[in-house]
């Protein structure tokens, strides 16, 4: 008991000493002294060597036994042999390492490394080849290269810089037999045959055919093949020459085909009898003389390039515009000339080339209108210029002119990112430079709008409005659209960097000058205000930060002016206004759902027709213009607008209910008396009559001055509305909240049918009749639509919940390991879980023995650089120090020897 403690209480060293002498593997016995040597004791063979490493392993699993790591079994089965039942944790540990030096330690050796040279010399790499060995197995595979390559290839010819074999006559000595061939050409000797059958032919005895070798059948292979390919090649120049004679000849047969004074090439005298096919095809090929060849194109030319050369064009054209009011030959300018690339010498003016003002390129073509129309900036209004004839003829012909708020649907939207903020307060400066402001320039442009001069091709870039009317002031209103697109050819964004903030400048002045067209009375013509429009349109993106600021101001003061006339102060709205919203509207994103220019004014617009008062007719013409820039706005989104839809609802309730009755104006609108006062000139009564069949379009002179109300501005007040609302209805007919918002317009469409009777309606154009018909039952459809396709609100669906049971559940044979979840897919699902856990511990645990492996590769580096660091020093110190020591004995010397001197 007391040994056992004893040897219990032993130390690790003590314990190994006595296994291994235990094992015999120290003591005497253990190894071969010089004594034993001279005695002829011999050396332990290769199988004690074996046996003592064995001897070793099990000393070694025994002293340290954490090192075994046992698997325990959870069933034995027999015969089932598992590699996994005792694990050496240090030879797994030791393992892992040399893995990850193999493969992380390569990698960080290789992380700044980019490319590499692998030396694939033959034994290079090889330290126990000899040189000449090298250089012998380089030259073995270099000849076994090119041999492998050129032997068998038939259509080259011999390998350069080898002698297959050695010929006589053209003929291989290896085949040739002695004395058996003797030179033909000469016409001397004997043949082989002879000397075989005359003169030896009685001791001679033909023996069986010699087999040839495989290098007599290579040689013959190669030369028929050099024989087929001489052949093919002799072959090939005869049809050239062939070919090369046709083509000389080709001459004669070719005048023979396209001469048309001969006779045709077939006839009857001939004995061939010519088809309607060969007439024609001998047609055919006298059309083949007259056929145009391709020919190239030029490349197309940069945005740069044609900018560049318009510029130019325009420059030279103004240079002879300045030579012609001089009186001098404009052609005759070498400047000019050398500019355009065309030929010098042209004295006469009637050898004058037309430049582009002889025809007087300044006005505007009959067709250009409708190119202006379809740009799709268009306010889409009809002008007063027009007398009352045109007007009618028009109305007869069928035309589908409508007002700019009813049928204006601009399908060109220009995105624009200006503005960073809402609707805010500005001062009365900002006010005052508002383009609905620039008055007193209005008679100067519209008093020269008749005039018509010669119009110069270069101007200088304007910087505010009062130097755009001095430019443009003298010119028509035609002109100025030609002086806007000269401006822009001549500043174009693309030729000087300066030119961004000219055309920033054109823009701004552009949208002050349309605010000034709009308020002309008579109206400017519709085509003026679509072209200036589209420029702006196409301009705004240059410079988009300042003219969207430049836009918000104008919302600002146009908010400011309706607060003033809901007070009871000045004009809400202005024909400026309307113009410069609508442009908004077109130039902007007006979908986005917040927007620095577009949510202001549609915010001003709400508050206008929801809480202003229409007492005249420019305000009501007003409403309806800003009511189709609502549905222009809201055309994608689909977002509703109540104000919009109420104003136009009253609108049309104004042209049958009577304004001193307040329970006649039923309907989902709120208005107060003073406002229902003011629709009473709406009113249709029972004898007005149209003039004519087709309702008149909005005017844009309606929104200028207030003028008589008539029965003929009635019907067409209520065809607006009418249209109006069928566009609504198309915009809004998807949202859940259609019947709600539009069965008042069904019941209001069903008033003004029964109010206006058969007898009434006969007055009314047939035009309103069949549009108020066309809505209601447009209306009527898509409601009885909306109202099956409508679901009850229900209550969440759950599934029904099991009554609870308290009966304690058992298990026989329960295990902890064991997952008794009736519901299949969630034990599926738990054990993915459980799988899915186990591959992330084992995937985190691989990570941070990564992260140790190379801290510890990193620790050593630094540690050899310290190292290799500290030696370097010490090295350096030893030196300094002995040339220290060395120089002090130099000085102890020198003093000693001044010493002996003194």
């Amino acid at each position: 008991m007391g040994a056992n403690t004893k040897g219990a209480k032993q130390s690790s060293l003590k314990k190994l000493r006595s296994a291994l002498s235990t094992a015999g593997l120290t003591g005497p016995s253990s190894h071969v002294t010089k004594k034993d040597k001279k005695r002829g004791v011999a050396k332990a063979s290769s199988t004690k060597t074996l046996e003592r490493r064995q001897k070793l392993r099990q000393i070694q699993k025994a002293l340290n036994p954490f090192e075994m790591q046992v698997n325990r079994k959870k069933l034995d089965v027999l015969g089932l042999k598992r590699k996994d039942d005792s694990v050496n944790v240090a030879q797994a540990r030791q393992k892992a390492v040399e893995r990850r030096k193999s493969t992380i330690g390569v990698e960080r050796l290789n992380k700044m490394r980019v490319g590499g040279v692998v030396d694939r010399r033959i034994g290079e790499n090889d330290p126990t080849m000899d040189p000449e060995e090298k250089m012998l197995r380089r030259f073995t595979a270099e000849r076994q290269k090119r041999t492998s390559s050129a032997l068998y290839n038939l259509e080259d010819g011999d390998i350069e810089g080898e002698i297959t074999s050695l010929t006589h006559y053209g003929q291989s000595i290896a085949e040739m037999d002695e004395f058996n061939e003797v030179a033909e050409d000469e016409g001397e000797g004997i043949g082989a045959e002879e000397v075989a059958e005359g003169h030896f032919g009685g001791f001679h005895e033909e023996g069986p055919a010699r087999k040839k070798t495989k290098a007599e059948v290579m040689q013959e292979i190669i030369a028929k093949s050099k024989m087929h390919k001489q052949e093919r090649q002799l072959i090939k120049e005869q049809d050239e020459d062939i070919r090369r004679e046709l083509d000389d000849d080709f001459e004669s047969v070719r005048a023979m085909l396209f001469d048309d004074t001969e006779k045709p090439m077939m006839s009857a005298s001939d004995g061939v009898v010519r088809t309607e096919g060969d007439v024609a095809y001998d047609s055919y090929v006298r059309e083949l003389v007259y056929e145009q060849r391709a020919r190239p194109q030029d490349r197309l030319k940069t945005e740069v390039e044609a900018a560049t050369e318009e510029k130019e064009r325009l420059e030279r054209a103004e240079r002879h515009r300045q030579r012609r009011m001089e009186g001098l030959d404009s052609d005759s300018e070498i400047e000019s000339d050398s500019d355009s690339g065309g030929k010098k010498g042209y004295k006469t003016k009637a050898l004058r080339k037309p430049v582009a003002d002889d025809l007087g390129d300044d006005f505007a073509p009959p067709g250009d209108d409708e190119a202006v129309e379809a740009a799709g900036l268009g306010l889409g209004l009809t002008g007063d210029n027009e007398s009352e004839e045109e007007s009618e003829e028009e109305s007869e012909a069928g035309s589908e002119e409508e007002d700019e708020g009813e049928d204006s649907e601009d399908e060109e939207d220009v995105d624009s990112e200006q503005g960073e903020s809402v609707l805010g307060e500005s001062s009365d400066d900002e006010e005052k430079k508002a383009p609905a402001a620039a008055s007193a320039p209005l008679r100067k442009v519209v008093a020269a709008g008749g005039q018509s001069t010669e119009l110069p091709y270069t101007f200088a870039a304007p910087t505010d409005y009062d130097s755009w009317v001095e430019l443009v002031g003298d010119y028509s209103l035609e002109q100025q659209l030609t002086v806007i697109e000269r401006l822009r050819a001549l500043y174009h964004i693309r030729l000087s960097p300066q030119n961004k903030g000219k055309l920033g400048d054109l823009c701004i002045i552009l949208a002050e000058h349309l605010a000034v067209l709009a308020e002309q009375d008579p109206p400017v013509p519709a085509p003026i205000i679509d072209g200036v429009a589209r420029h702006i349109g196409e301009l705004a993106s240059v410079d988009a930060e300042r003219f969207g600021e430049h836009c918000r101001q104008a919302v600002i003061g146009w908010q400011k002016r309706v607060q003033a006339a809901l007070a009871g102060d000045g004009v809400g709205v202005r024909a400026s206004d309307v113009a410069l919203m609508r442009l908004f509207a077109s130039v902007f994103s007006a979908s986005d759902r917040f927007h620095a220019v577009v949510t202001p004014m549609l915010l001003t617009i709400g508050q206008f027709l929801s809480q202003h008062t229409f007492a005249s007719l420019r305000d009501v013409s007003c409403g309806l213009v800003l009511a189709g820039v609502v549905h222009e706005c809201q055309r994608l989104s689909r977002r509703l607008v109540p104000e919009a839809l109420n104003f136009v609802f009253a609108t049309l309730a104004a042209s049958v209910c009577r304004s001193d009755d307040a329970g006649d104006w039923d309907g989902c609108y709120p208005m107060s008396r003073r406002q229902r006062e003011a629709y009473g000139m709406l009113l249709i009564g029972v004898a007005e009559k149209s003039k004519s069949q087709k309702a008149q379009p909005l005017r844009w002179s309606w929104l200028l001055a207030s003028g008589v109300v008539t029965a003929d501005v009635k019907y067409g007040v209520l065809r607006a509305s009418l249209l109006l609302c069928r566009r609504f209805v198309d915009c809004y007919a998807s949202l859940p909240a259609f019947i709600e918002c539009f069965e008042p317009l069904a019941l209001l469409l069903k008033k003004i049918t029964e109010r206006l009777p058969k007898f009434r309606l006969q007055h009314a154009p047939s035009e309103v009749v069949e549009l108020l018909a066309g809505t209601r039952a447009y209306l009527d459809e898509l409601l009885e639509q909306a109202r099956v396709a409508r679901v009850p609100l229900a209550l969440q669906k759950h599934r029904p919940l099991a009554i609870g049971s308290f009966a304690p559940k058992f298990e026989a044979g329960y295990n902890l390991d064991t997952h008794y979840d009736p519901d299949r897919s969630r034990n599926e699902i738990t054990k993915l879980r459980r799988q899915v856990n186990k591959e992330r511990r084992g995937a985190v645990r691989e990570l941070r023995r990564d992260a140790q492996f190379v801290a510890g590769e990193r620790l050593k580096e630094q540690r050899e650089k310290d190292k290799s660091y500290a030696d370097k020093m010490k090295k350096a110190w030893s030196v300094l120090e002995a040339d220290q020591s060395d120089m002090k004995k130099m000085d102890k010397a020198r003093i000693k020897e001044r010493k002996a001197k003194v």
